[in-house]
């Protein structure tokens, strides 16, 4: 099965014109029929000229509006009628007549739901900063509470594989003591969801007065810790159900697998001689045992 049209559509929706963007959002919505979608509906509904949706279906590699009804149609004849933007179908709202059966449907499709949301909101630009800010970074500091210390912890790790002087405390208060021991050359990584967590955004403010440089990475754009980003990577504007808690470490893990590999594409021979190196370790604690 090929990749699906509306996945295509969020993975190039940053590039798009902002009229563009308009017809990409009525498409993704959904609640249409794609064999009944004429270019004055979509043009209506987006609120802009017919040859602006032309110009959508081009920016997507299609000929034209025809081009473009073909592949809604197409996919959604993949999806089994299900409209192509998805919609409310792949929601989370829980009730009392929902069954254990569907559980692992509504799961899985959130996550998936997150994930494309995350791909179209995120910078590719700031991400391409951050990964070089951290590549160079003398020290590292992970700062987030609750929810997002799992994160925190997992962005930790691979960074101290990679050779990178990286530090998370799970005690919010330790987090801004060492904040202030930060200096230019360093770097604070503040991972808050919300983006209005106090303990997080104290941290992040701190090291940025200290002098280091400041990767936020949050679910909004108009949040309290975004004033203290010198970089920021912001997986969408959609809030998720049920409530925050469950799904934000779905898109926060991504960004950081997304800072993982950029590392390794940046570096290539220093981060995967640092990684074999470490990867070593268990075995050397093996043969001393032996010993």
């Amino acid at each position: 099965m090929g990749v699906p049209f509306s996945f295509k559509i969020r993975k190039k929706y940053r590039a798009l014109r902002f009229s563009e963007q308009k017809v990409a959002d009525i498409l993704l919505k959904g609640g249409y029929n794609p064999g009944e979608l004429t270019i004055e509906f979509l043009a209506n509904e987006a609120k802009v000229s017919q040859p602006t949706v032309i110009r959508f279906a081009q920016a997507m590699g299609l000929g034209g509006f025809r081009e473009l009804k073909t592949a809604l149609i197409a996919e959604e004849a993949l999806q089994g009628g299900k409209n192509p933007g998805g919609g409310e179908k792949i929601s989370y709202d829980v009730t009392p007549e929902d069954k254990l059966v569907d559980v692992p449907l509504k799961v899985i499709s959130t996550n998936i739901r997150q994930l494309e949301n995350t791909l179209k909101n995120l910078s590719v630009y700031e991400l391409m900063r951050a990964v070089q800010a951290l590549a160079g970074a003398k020290r590292v500091l992970l700062a987030a509470a609750e929810n997002s210390c799992a994160v925190a912890e997992d962005m930790a790790t691979k960074l101290i594989y990679m050779g990178i002087d990286a530090v998370f405390y799970q005690d919010v208060y330790r987090q801004s003591v060492f904040a202030c021991n930060l200096e230019e050359g360093d770097v604070a990584v503040g991972i808050s969801y919300t983006g209005v967590s106090e303990s997080t955004v104290n941290a992040v403010r701190i090291a940025k007065e200290a002098g280091a440089a400041t990767i936020v990475i949050t679910n909004y754009e108009n949040v309290l810790i975004n004033r203290y980003a010198d970089i920021l990577l912001c997986s969408g504007n959609e809030p998720f159900l049920y409530q925050n808690a469950i799904f934000s470490r779905c898109s926060q893990l991504a960004i950081v697998d997304m800072i993982y590999t950029g590392l390794l594409v940046l570096d290539y021979g220093r981060f995967s001689l640092n990684l074999e190196t470490r990867s070593m370790i268990p075995d050397l604690f093996v043969k001393e045992e032996e010993n």
